[in-house]
């Protein structure tokens, strides 16, 4: 045979190996397995009905989310959501998890499957291999996150749809599941989230703040609107042109973020801001504006600033008035005097108080209406289950108290503190400054068959006085557990959220009386309860008060007080079952009196509220034994 004929017969064979692979190649949606780790795994394929084995064609993995199948998912994606017809020319591959209450880790080496899912791609259709997206929804995001980070080189970009971090401690690396964010720099990383999304708001800001101050090529779109979904494509199909140039034309500064203590006892104090560069032109020079309380300062900053680089900038000390404000800080202009060609992303306020002196005493909250109250500041640990909010379905007296709960069923958040801090204190308006406050609190205990052994999850409650606005802290008070329950026996083996939750009568309230004498010479006092996570307690806190004597043993407890009508409109009747009554004090919600009893012995005072505005006040009630500080609300 000649080496034509040959040649000739080769080239014959390849056509129709060629041929042949074409007519086996499905294209549309359909179902299929690979072996994977020596057991068939589902994957479910979207191939265009135009396909030719002529064309390269885009490539797309895409992980689902927790108890779905990649049939469903795929169809999801493709039909429902439009991609299919939104991308053209991309085919798309979903593999199955092993563990549909799991992610693609679990078990060990089971993300090997988005490897084998691109090899499957490729052994059966022409790929661009610069053109392949890893793309993952909520523990499928995780993963996708996850991995995408380990194997950047072998991805264009990862679309991450609500990835479903698992707590703001997992997006910290504290709990054993690690995203390697130094790698973020190698690869764009394109994230939605739904702005009604709230349980995995925090972890998602959180792993994004971890990926900027990595240097990360990543973007973060929070969606009005949505909740834990996928937004519509046509609001998010720019992540193909951020994948091909994820910088924006020319000068581009990000603020990211602006730092200030939330609260100050001194007028001058520091303040921060985070930027990026997310433009293509390197940033040597940039020009902030920052306001506070009307006036408006300037400062340069220089250096070196790369693309999607970052850098955290000291502003020059800040000089505010008293009272609320808020720190705004504005880019101006970069490279001394170039315009920032994108506007949006300009500038960041955030909130903030200046206090002169210290609230005298009494001083009394309850707990209805806007939280934090006013004057009082929240720190938040991340989760917003476990963050102190108003429970309008539990309290002691009047509508609502503060509350707070942890569980296993949710996030690993051991460890983490909720807290409040109350307004600044003046401890030297009274002679015997004490903190009283109501608690309801139970713990959870889990037994066989729900745990291998018998285990008991209990939190902590901290009470803790700062004479130095919140510079430092010591340790009035700590209960946890069975010491701080107020329940003869704890939760037993709750299987759901609400199965968490106390309900507490009367008798599962227990007042507690703390003596702050030791601190009686300081002006600006401030306390901060904490609720410390072991995992595991429901907690409610009512009725907190800062007053003179405290409750002494025998003293008027709230329940040997009748106070009714509470709402009144006109009068309240304030009766004792016990010890006389010595005086009635009326103090609006600024701790100002307006109205007292004068003194007198009795056992029943009538208040009258006719010409008060619709509110909420403290009654202070002192007997021959102690104080007591009780709501009044005013409706009519």
């Amino acid at each position: 045979m000649s080496a034509k004929i040959q040649l000739a017969t080769v080239m014959l064979l390849l056509c129709l190996n060629v041929n042949n692979k074409t007519v086996a190649q499905p294209t549309g949606s359909y179902d299929t397995t690979i072996t994977f780790m020596g057991s068939p795994r589902a994957v479910s394929m979207y191939v265009p009905t135009t396909y030719t084995p002529a064309s390269a064609y885009r490539l797309m993995i895409c992980l689902h989310g927790l108890g779905d199948t990649c049939s469903n998912y795929r169809t999801s994606l493709v039909t429902s959501l439009s991609w299919g017809v939104n991308m053209p020319n991309t085919i798309f591959v979903c593999p199955e998890a092993a563990n549909r209450n799991g992610d693609y880790y679990f078990p060990a080496g089971g993300d090997a499957i988005i490897q084998a899912s691109i090899d499957f791609a490729r052994a059966n259709y022409n790929i661009d291999t610069t053109e392949i997206v890893l793309q993952g929804f909520s523990l499928g995001g995780r993963a996708a996150l996850r991995y995408g980070l380990d194997n950047y080189s072998k991805f264009k970009g990862l679309l991450l749809n609500t990835p479903a971090v698992q707590g703001v401690k997992q997006a910290l690396n504290n709990t054993g599941y690690n995203f390697t964010y130094t790698n973020a720099p190698n690869i764009p990383i394109y994230i939605t989230s739904g702005a009604d999304d709230i349980l995995y708001t925090a972890p998602i800001d959180s792993a994004y703040k971890q990926l900027v101050l990595n240097d990360g090529i990543v973007r973060h779109f929070d969606f009005p609107g949505v909740a834990h979904a996928i937004p519509p494509i046509s609001s998010i199909i720019n992540f193909v042109s951020f994948f091909n140039t994820p910088s924006d034309s020319g000068f581009d500064l990000d603020v990211v973020s602006a730092t200030i203590g939330p609260r100050h006892c001194v007028p001058t104090m520091p303040a921060s801001c985070v930027v990026r560069n997310t433009g293509t032109n390197t940033i040597h020079s940039i020009s902030l504006d920052y306001t506070v309380g009307g006036s408006t300062l300037s400062h340069t900053w220089t250096g070196t600033l790369d693309p999607f680089q970052h850098a955290v900038i000291s502003l020059p000390a800040i000089t505010s008035p008293i009272g609320s404000q808020t720190l705004n800080v504005k880019v101006v202009s970069l490279e001394s005097g170039l315009p920032d060609t994108i506007a949006y992303n300009n500038e960041q306020t955030v909130p903030f108080q200046v206090i002169s002196t210290g609230a005298p005493l009494p001083l009394y909250e309850g707990f209805e209406g806007v939280f934090p109250p006013a004057n009082w500041v929240q720190y938040k640990s991340g989760e917003v289950y476990s963050a102190w909010d108003v429970d309008n379905s539990v309290k002691r007296t009047g509508t609502g108290s503060m509350g707070s709960f942890n569980t296993i069923l949710m996030f690993d958040n051991a460890g983490m503190k909720d807290e409040v801090a109350s307004p600044v204190l003046n401890l030297t308006t009274v002679t015997n400054p004490h903190m009283t406050f109501d608690v309801a609190y139970n713990y959870n205990r889990y037994t066989p068959p729900f745990t291998t052994v018998d285990t008991v999850f209990a939190d902590t409650l901290l009470v803790q006085i700062s004479t130095d606005c919140g510079d430092s802290y010591t340790t009035v008070y700590k209960k946890g557990g069975a010491e701080l329950a107020t329940f003869s026996s704890p939760i037993m083996n709750p299987v759901s959220i609400p199965a968490s939750f106390i309900s507490p009568t009367a008798s599962n309230w227990r007042t507690e009386d703390i003596d702050l004498s030791a601190f009686a010479a300081f002006d600006k006092v401030i306390a901060k309860i904490s609720y410390v996570s072991a995992l595991g307690g429901s907690i409610n806190i009512d009725n907190v008060s800062f007053n003179n004597g405290g409750l002494a043993v025998g003293a008027i407890s709230r329940d040997d007080l009748h106070i009714f009508p509470n709402p009144a409109s006109n009068y309240v009747n304030i009766i004792s079952g016990v010890a006389q009554i010595e005086e009635v004090i009326l103090l609006d919600v600024t701790g100002k009196a307006v109205w007292s009893s004068g003194k007198v012995k009795t056992e029943k005072v009538v208040v009258n509220i006719d010409g008060l505005a619709n509110g909420v006040y403290s009654a202070r009630i002192v007997s021959s034994e102690a104080v007591t500080v009780h709501k009044i609300v005013v409706s009519r």
